[in-house]
């Protein structure tokens, strides 16, 4: 099992928390999709297997390239790749995007699900994070995707946003709930570096919401999720059953994904590659056949901590026969170790010979995993 994921660096207009690499010059979308396709000329033997299970359009704004250009990006990686009969397509959308001939055209692709950056219903929250649409138009896009045939459709939430109220939120998620949708990834917000809502932080212009009421929203969260028939499989994700993403879960379950484009990751269980995060280097290094990407070579010690870091957040958790197995005996007793004094405080629990964390645990899991990496001393 492998993916492609492919970063599609444009966008109309910036939100004020988005700290993903992107521009909202369009200019070059032409010239972006010519250099997608030789990328995956040249790193076609980066991946050893030769099928391809899942592909995955992520940004940025995938949905400022039409229909016709989606179906070329997987036509062009089927020349090199095997593509899965029933491989998971992804394309992440915005809703004002997908007008009915937009989707009647996607439909037609081999795009077979659809992530929509909805974030909020309420529209005070929606201008206040520079979103393009309206509540209103989130939810009906959702509709018509549906009237469409698309039937694998996840939805993205934001909780922990500055003046949203625990009664907001649950009216948020009673509106996804409401929807029948199968998946949900639900993100606290984050005031990254260099983005408009840190700069409004630092000037007061922006008040953190307090920790306690993030906390209570997290929360609410799982409990009605649960409620309404999803599982809690990673730590910001739910799924239907037999709706959990595949393409993630890659990452998660230490398979090999190729990344394309400008600041696509890439990981082939040995190393991790990154791409040049400017637009212009990236797309003049792989015209003129120069270095686009940085590579680390990752040890014995950086995969166990890896592994800890993409098992813990899930549910099916940390295997601690696969850590014996690939780590030895002294990893696997540093993780018996690890475990004991959370298993008593009811953090974790003890599964199947797998370490799964609980609610509480879930609340806590940076600091949980951060106590498990090994780190050598010098």
């Amino acid at each position: 099992m492998s993916g492609i994921y492919f970063h599609i660096p444009f966008c109309k207009q910036l939100c004020h928390y988005c700290a993903f690499h992107k521009s909202i010059s369009l200019q070059s979308t032409n010239d972006m999709l010519e250099c997608f396709k030789m990328e995956l000329e040249l790193r076609k033997d980066y991946l050893d297997q030769k099928s391809v299970s899942t592909i995955y359009f992520g940004g940025g704004t995938p949905s400022v390239y039409q229909p016709d250009q989606i179906q070329m990006l997987v036509d062009e990686c089927s020349k090199y790749w095997n593509i899965d009969a029933d491989a998971e397509i992804t394309l992440e959308a915005n809703p004002d995007d997908l007008k009915k001939k937009y989707l009647e055209q996607l439909r037609n692709s081999s795009v077979n699900r659809l992530s929509v950056g909805i974030q909020s219903f309420h529209d005070e929250d929606l201008i206040l994070m520079n979103r393009r649409h309206t509540g209103k138009e989130a939810y009906d896009t959702i509709k018509r995707a549906q009237d469409f045939g698309f039937d694998n459709i996840s939805v993205d939430q934001i909780y922990g946003v500055p003046g949203l109220s625990m009664e907001k939120w649950v009216e948020n998620l009673d509106l996804v709930y409401d929807l029948d949708i199968q998946h949900i990834s639900s993100y606290h917000l984050m005031f990254d570096p260099n983005t408009v809502f840190s700069k409004k932080l630092e000037k007061g212009q922006l008040v953190e919401l307090e920790e306690e009421e993030s906390f209570n929203q997290f929360k609410y969260l799982i409990d009605s999720a649960r409620e309404n028939g999803f599982t809690h499989y990673e730590i910001s994700n739910f799924c239907k059953d037999g709706y959990i993403s595949k393409h993630n879960s890659s990452y998660w379950k230490q398979k090999q994904y190729l990344g394309i484009g400008p600041s696509a990751h890439s990981y082939n269980l040995t190393e991790r590659e990154w791409n040049i995060a400017h637009n212009y280097k990236y797309m003049k290094a792989v015209q003129e056949g120069g270095e686009f990407s940085e590579k680390e070579d990752l040890n014995f010690f950086d995969r166990f901590n890896d592994l800890i870091l993409t098992s813990l957040r899930t549910y099916w958790g940390l295997d601690l026969g696969l850590v014996k197995e690939q780590f030895g005996d002294d990893l696997y007793r540093h993780c018996e170790k690890k475990a004991a004094k959370y298993i008593q405080s009811k953090h974790i629990r003890k599964e199947n010979n797998a370490l799964i964390l609980s609610d509480e645990g879930v609340f806590i899991s940076n600091d949980i995993m951060s106590d498990f990496f090994y780190i050598e001393e010098d």
